[in-house]
């Protein structure tokens, strides 16, 4: 059900026409008559997946202003003990062994520590400054 929900979706943002969106509509319609609690479940799945891909463009475009001015080679030397690549994979959603790779959470809240320990260094620099 999933797979179709999600053919459906993508047919939806290609559509270039009112009566394609209609159509697309009339089979989302028959999808959820069919079998209305699997189409439930094939909804939150995609979904859940919809708002991951959102979550990774906002990290993407809060770090576009930070990462200019920090070396990303150090952070993720320290912090993640990986490679800058790795770091661009996640960051990037970039296609690693057939599939998108992506932060897991235990690296989210790795690398938001790594950002407030980092604040905190230039903080405590600044501080020296004058």
């Amino acid at each position: 059900m999933k797979a179709d929900i999600e053919k459906l979706k993508e047919r939806f943002v290609n559509a270039n026409s009112e009566k394609e969106i209609e159509m697309i509509d009339k089979e989302m319609k028959a999808l959820a008559d069919k079998d209305i609690d699997r189409f439930s479940e094939g909804m939150l799945e995609c979904i859940k997946e919809t708002n991951k891909e959102a979550d990774e463009i906002l990290l993407r475009d809060k770090l576009e202003s930070v990462l200019p001015f920090i070396s990303v080679s150090a952070l993720v030397k320290t912090y993640f003990k990986k490679s800058p690549q790795w770091f661009y994979h996640r960051l990037n959603g970039s296609i690693v062994n057939g599939k998108p790779a992506r932060f897991n959470d235990d690296e989210l809240k790795i690398l938001s520590n790594a950002l407030v320990d980092i604040g905190k260094k230039i903080s405590q620099a600044a501080a020296f400054v004058f």
